[in-house]
């Protein structure tokens, strides 16, 4: 079972790398824009984007396993701007991103949350308020930060895939090597006090669905709630959401296919702040060229 296992997860991999290579990262129904080239050496093994909203034109990115705790803002060519460290914490496995409100504010949620062996105890998510950015600044400090431990109900499970429902903020995670993923959920960014407050034990996630997806790296939420995107390595899957019901009833309907050229190692995808566009991102595995990409949904 376990070789079985190990020889799915190379082809998927290998079939997105060949995919690539094969058609020059072309698709002809893909209708993408190649905005910038990551060249930065800094980013090495992108996994997780969000634009921001604090700094016009730019966007959040981190690398996974093998960073520190750190969070980069990039410009829309892919341009490094400015190194973002995160105070007293310590990154195990950096996987996703995601944006929430808070007090009439945009607040960032990077997740720890990788675990290719599916061994560790607990999952971490830091909540921070989005930094604004200084011209010229190259490195900067995030000094204040909130930490939520979290554990599966289900035993331990790799994970890089997740986000913040903008119309409830509750958080929807989903994991990766399953054959069936799993989706969870969780409130503790919605009851930031309560928890906070009674924090001694981790937060139990909800186990709500299954998705028929294997290998999901990323997954994010339009701003208006209404369209969700998940990612594996070689296909995107766009739900369409009902204002009024709760996300994972959505996730629970049918799904249709986006078109999209499989990249070298794509780990990363996010809305637009309207919607109408995404955007992936990937990393450089064997130093191939990683791209940030703009896409059309096609609703």
């Amino acid at each position: 079972m376990k070789l079985t296992y190990v020889r799915l997860c190379l082809i998927l991999s290998l079939v997105a790398l060949s995919s690539s290579l094969i058609n020059a990262q072309v698709h002809p129904t893909a209708d993408r824009q190649a905005l910038g080239k990551v060249k930065n050496p800094a980013l090495q093994e992108l996994s997780g984007i969000v634009p921001s909203v604090a700094n016009p034109n730019c966007f959040w990115v981190h690398n996974d396993s093998g960073d520190d705790a750190h969070i980069y803002l990039i410009d829309s060519a892919a341009n490094l701007l400015c190194t973002y460290t995160l105070e007293g914490v310590v990154a195990r496995d950096f996987e996703e991103v995601a944006w929430m409100m808070r007090d009439g504010k945009y607040h960032l949620v990077v997740g720890d949350i990788g675990d290719n062996r599916a061994k560790r105890k607990q999952i971490t998510f830091h909540e921070f308020a989005e930094p604004v950015w200084e011209k010229g600044v190259r490195k900067a400090v995030i000094a204040h930060i909130n930490s939520f431990e979290a554990v599966y109900p289900d035993g331990p499970r790799d994970a890089e895939a997740f986000f913040v429902d903008p119309l409830t903020n509750q958080l929807i995670l989903i994991t990766k090597r399953d054959f069936h993923v799993h989706v969870y959920s969780a409130d503790f960014v919605q009851k930031q006090t309560s928890y906070l407050a009674e924090s001694s034990k981790p937060y139990v996630l909800k186990r709500e669905a299954e998705l028929p997806l294997f290998f999901v790296t990323a997954a994010d939420i339009s701003a208006n709630g209404q369209d969700i995107l998940v990612k594996n390595l070689t296909s995107i899957y766009h739900w369409k959401r009902n204002p009024s019901e709760p996300v994972v009833t959505a996730l629970r309907k049918s799904h249709v296919e986006v078109p999209y050229a499989p990249e070298p190692q794509g780990e990363g995808i996010a809305f637009d702040r309207d919607g109408l566009r995404f955007y992936t991102i990937s990393e450089r595995p064997l130093g191939l060229e990683s791209y940030l990409y703009r896409y059309q949904l096609v609703k």
